[in-house]
């Protein structure tokens, strides 16, 4: 199996692992929250996750959130974020997790406007700026800092200073980015950001939303007032270790994955285009080192990699798999429908090789080689 689908979910790294295991045994079995010393020892060990995502994001560690994942993270800053009344906008190219809060919004009363991209998939500011001037008190912008499906980095500092201007609050996930791009909270000026332990070579079942001032959402459920009263519930110990010690790792890494797995991807069109007529490259030239997006017009995408199940890609988002409709990233960045069912999506990661890289290019162009035999 070549696997190249790490925009969906990286493996755990071995030292992630380590960290986590003695949080598994029976003798480390204390409830973080209790009042003696087992469960003081889990908190301290919570309290060192916390700082290590605070560190990777530049945020505080009490401004770290814990949650179940990037999705539970984004709906808490959406449907917890926006004050009755208030409006909110998104951009086009959001998560699903973001744009399947919208519904609710309006259900709730408040004014939602979605952000068109232009066809690189980028948010222009001046946009943002005329949409936040025509929402009656707008409160909360949600744009992604890197798009999960195309690859294209949002110019945050930017679209935050046009969210200030207008006094909304700025939130962003940062699922996609984290990896192998440095964002430091303060410096682009947003308040809330996600994150999501298994984007990040971590463990699945956890994430962060990062809260900072003025931003606070409402919480979604309550109970024993744990994190600040933002979410109720036991933390997992074992779960925020592993994601601690993934953002440690990338905060040391990050600068090398993205020189090596970029230089993979760039490798990677390059030996495609050459060989396959006609594909094109989606996104921005500025997008995220391990992720390339192409367009093999005539082909239909599903069925192809029906044929190659050793060769793990993907043809869109994670979340949409399945459900036979077309990209709305694409469609957003104005492919047709066609063009964006004939479209594969490689997420190239830390354990990726030159091997694989050009083993699965051979198998791709053996495969539509012998599809059209004549040509």
């Amino acid at each position: 199996m070549i696997y190249l689908d790490h925009l969906a979910s990286t493996p755990l790294d071995p030292q992630v692992l380590e960290a986590m295991l003695p949080w598994m045994r029976i003798d480390a079995a204390g409830n973080p929250h209790a009042a003696h010393p087992a469960g003081w020892r889990a908190a301290d060990a919570i309290d060192q996750a916390r700082a290590e995502v605070a560190a990777l994001v530049g945020a505080q560690p009490g401004e770290i959130v814990f949650t179940s994942g990037a999705t539970e993270a984004n709906a808490l800053a959406l449907l917890g974020g926006v004050p009755a009344g208030r409006g909110c906008v998104v951009s086009a190219v959001e998560h699903a997790s973001i744009l399947g809060c919208l519904p609710e919004l309006r259900r709730r009363g408040h004014p939602v406007a979605v952000l068109p991209v232009d066809g690189s998939g980028l948010v222009d500011p001046a946009v943002l700026d005329s949409a936040l001037a025509g929402l009656p008190e707008p409160s909360l912008v949600s744009v992604m800092a890197a798009n999960n499906e195309v690859g294209t980095v949002q110019p945050l500092a930017e679209l935050a200073a046009a969210a200030a201007r207008h006094g909304a609050t700025m939130h962003s996930d940062a699922v996609q980015a984290l990896g192998t791009r440095t964002l430091d909270m303060a410096a682009l000026g947003l308040h809330g950001l996600s994150l999501s332990g298994h984007k990040l070579y971590g463990p699945m079942g956890i994430g962060a939303l990062i809260v900072r001032p003025p931003f606070r959402p409402v919480p979604a459920s309550t109970g024993g007032g744990q994190q600040r009263g933002l979410r109720a519930g036991t933390l997992p110990t074992p779960l925020c270790v592993g994601l601690g010690a993934a953002c440690r790792l990338a905060r040391t890494r990050r600068e090398e994955d993205a020189r090596r797995i970029g230089a993979l991807r760039d490798r990677l069109w390059q030996r495609l285009h050459q060989r396959l007529p006609g594909i094109r490259r989606n996104g921005a030239a500025d997008r995220l080192a391990g992720c390339l997006n192409v367009t093999i017009p005539g082909i239909d995408a599903a069925d192809l990699l029906l044929d190659l199940p050793e060769l793990v890609v993907a043809t869109g988002s994670a979340c949409h798999s399945g459900d036979g409709e077309p990209s709305h990233v694409l469609l957003a960045l104005g492919l047709s429908a066609a063009d964006a069912h004939a479209s594969l999506r490689f997420g190239l990661g830390r354990g990726t090789t030159v091997a694989e890289v050009d083993e699965a290019a051979d198998r791709l162009v053996t495969m539509l080689g012998s599809a059209n035999p004549g040509e």
